[in-house]
């Protein structure tokens, strides 16, 4: 009676551990961190004023979003995956016409300002956030991250990691044209 009992337990444990092991399996491979919703969705862009990559007497401040949907990037030059995404956002800037604004996350300015200089700009402007604050403002949780921004300097949508033509296709642009279009009939 002894042994069917620990038997049973035993059976038991295991047949809850590999329960256990496939709900974390499924919840691992089934996540995905790009889908996170923002806190700042439907917020105002925080004021930012940072100075301007391409020359730090000037600011590149949040009110340089207003007047047009947007995109505001979040980099840096040893980012492996901002390297990644950079041909889709050359791809934006030269096929879609979307405005890009970039803010160059704790990087070296003249490290980021060669790379952009040998690969190409997307970006109408970049603030310099070497110290972080801008990033920590904005809620940022690591680089790259792409947000959409309204006309009115309001958030839209936060995506974090590589931006994909997927992305793009599937979840970002869609959005910028239903933005537009309501922008057209409210005149």
């Amino acid at each position: 009676m002894r042994y069917f009992n620990l038997k049973s337990i035993f059976v038991a444990s295991c047949m809850t551990l590999f329960l256990l092991f496939g709900i974390l399996w499924h919840a691992l491979h089934s996540s995905n961190a790009s889908h996170i919703v923002s806190s700042m969705s439907g917020e105002s862009v925080p004021e930012i004023a940072l100075p301007s990559l391409a020359n730090p007497r000037q600011l590149f401040s949040s009110t340089a979003l207003n007047g047009h949907v947007s995109l505001l990037n979040v980099w840096a030059s040893w980012c492996s995956a901002c390297r990644q995404e950079h041909a889709m956002l050359m791809r934006i800037k030269n096929e879609y016409h979307i405005p890009i604004y970039g803010i160059l996350y704790r990087d070296d300015a003249d490290i980021a300002g060669q790379w952009l200089a040998r690969n190409g700009n997307p970006y109408v402007m970049i603030g310099d956030d070497s110290r972080g604050r801008a990033a920590v403002e904005l809620g940022i949780y690591g680089t790259p991250e792409t947000f959409i921004v309204s006309a009115t300097g309001k958030i839209l949508y936060q995506h974090i990691g590589v931006l994909t033509e997927s992305t793009w296709i599937n979840e970002i642009y869609p959005i910028i044209q239903q933005n537009e279009h309501a922008k057209q009939l409210n005149g």
